[in-house]
């Protein structure tokens, strides 16, 4: 295909058999292609390919979904990726694959896809950055929407008719939908704030309305209409991890309006390997571009949203991105450590600012308070003995304020201030949670006690942080 022609959204989709193949591989597939439909999947498949040769796959932009999928070595996943997508009831897709030097059978399969789909198009560059490659696609996009999905996730059945549904109705610049896990051949639920910001349909809500939905920062959950992307002026910055974040600030604060969707548009995969590029938090460059990334948004937030918004973005980040990177620890070389610490040291204002730590989880606050006092030791320590895991912990009172019984609690040569201890509102939700209604607390003289909570309590999972 000429590299100046237009085409549609990149999407990967890998298969080299005939269509009574697809069906007999339907039937026999297990788990996950079952979970998402199998022969359903592959009825529309199949309907929306003899649909798109009849009426001609580029003719009319108008509806037309562009679906933008950068990959790289994904041999195992984009066949489960693109039957996803082209299963889809809403068929008018616009794809473009954009691989990325693949050095495994990924190349092959795209191909492959390329030639029996018209729907498909395959672009092969050598960017190594999958910012650039979906620059390189979003150029040859024709459609009236346009959204991303990599190539190893999987996309949950009706996802685009309900975006594109939930627009034509609001007239909104984009929506953007929830998502969940895939784990193996399971789905599990994302991390919580990732429901609580989708816990009910809006149309045409804003930052100013709903700042909560600024946690959800990746770009495969959200269904743009291209006349907003170009007015904005969006595009991925290139090099380094985590940049959906920064466009995803960009379009939340450039947008007049913006749906958002209770429902769970696709299923993120967690990778065993841990090679997915949002899994990989250990590296130092990889600390580094987290925090170069927060640095970014929280300054366009601050321009061009306020900064009320900027405040509610650095609460987001203190309590989950950051969160999860510093949970790493126990896996961190001396050379990320600093890295870490440094970023943290840019990043977090004193923790008398209550209008910031009032609402950081305390388990967050004292690992980040021994990290900034360059005790990496008592830092390691406090992770080992559970100050991660809230449940196994105690709440406690004094002075009308509920505190968190942490490690270094009773400890005065720890110095963590008294502060880091108390307790966020949602670890008042959690306990009570737990316990049943109001949580029962231990009045306790400043300094505490240590008391634990039994050892079975239920621990709350560490996942993923909004926009990895």
């Amino acid at each position: 295909m000429p590299a100046g022609r237009p085409g549609w959204a990149t999407v990967f989709l890998v298969s080299g058999r005939s269509e009574r193949g697809e069906r007999r591989d339907a039937r026999t597939s297990g788990g996950v292609r079952r979970a998402f439909g199998g022969l359903a999947v592959v009825a529309r498949l199949l309907r929306g390919r003899r649909r798109a040769r009849a009426a001609g796959a580029l003719a009319d932009p108008r509806g037309l979904v562009s679906v933008v999928i950068p990959t790289r070595d994904v041999d195992g996943y984009v066949d489960e990726c693109l039957r996803s997508l082209l299963g889809q009831g809403y068929w008018r897709l616009d794809v473009l694959v954009v691989d990325d030097a693949s050095s495994d059978g990924t190349k092959r399969r795209l191909q492959r896809w390329q030639r029996r789909d018209p729907r498909v198009r395959v672009f092969d560059v050598a960017f190594s950055d999958p910012n650039a490659a979906r620059n390189h696609a979003i150029a040859h996009a024709r459609g009236e929407y346009l959204t991303f999905l990599d190539g190893d996730d999987v996309l949950l059945a009706g996802a685009y008719r309900d975006l594109v549904a939930s627009l034509a109705r609001s007239g909104s610049d984009f929506a953007v939908g929830s998502y969940d896990r895939l784990v193996s051949r399971r789905r599990k639920p994302a991390a919580f704030w990732i429901d609580e910001a989708h816990a009910r349909n809006l149309e045409r809500t804003s930052l100013a309305e709903h700042p909560g939905i600024m946690v959800n920062a990746v770009q495969w959950t959200k269904l743009y209409r291209r006349e907003f992307w170009d007015a904005a002026g969006m595009r991925f910055p290139e090099g380094g991890h985590f940049q959906d974040q920064v466009v995803s600030a960009r379009a939340y604060a450039r947008a007049s309006a913006f749906d958002v969707l209770r429902r769970r548009t696709v299923s993120w995969r967690i990778r065993r390997d841990g090679t997915s590029m949002t899994q990989q938090v250990v590296l130092p460059r990889q600390i580094a571009d987290r925090f170069a990334t927060t640095f970014a948004v929280l300054e366009i937030l601050r321009a061009e949203a306020g900064p009320r918004i900027s405040l509610a973005r650095l609460v987001q980040y203190l309590s989950n991105d950051i969160a999860i990177a510093a949970a790493q620890l126990p896996r961190m070389g001396a050379e990320a450590y600093d890295v870490l610490r440094d970023g943290l040291a840019r990043l977090a204002p004193p923790f008398d600012l209550d209008e910031v730590w009032r609402d950081v989880p305390a388990e967050s606050k004292v690992l980040y308070a021994l990290i900034l006092a360059g005790d990496e030791r008592r830092a390691r320590t406090y992770i080992e003995q559970g100050g991660l895991d809230l449940l196994r912990h105690s709440l406690l009172t004094s002075g009308g304020a509920a505190y968190v019984g942490l490690p270094f609690w009773n400890d005065p040569a720890a110095a963590v201030p008294l502060e880091c201890f108390r307790a966020a509102p949602r670890e008042l939700r959690a306990f009570a949670d737990r316990f049943g209604g109001s949580p029962g607390v231990e009045e306790t003289p400043m300094g505490g006690a240590d008391a634990t909570w039994s050892d079975d309590a239920a621990k709350p999972t560490r996942s993923e942080g909004s926009g990895v």
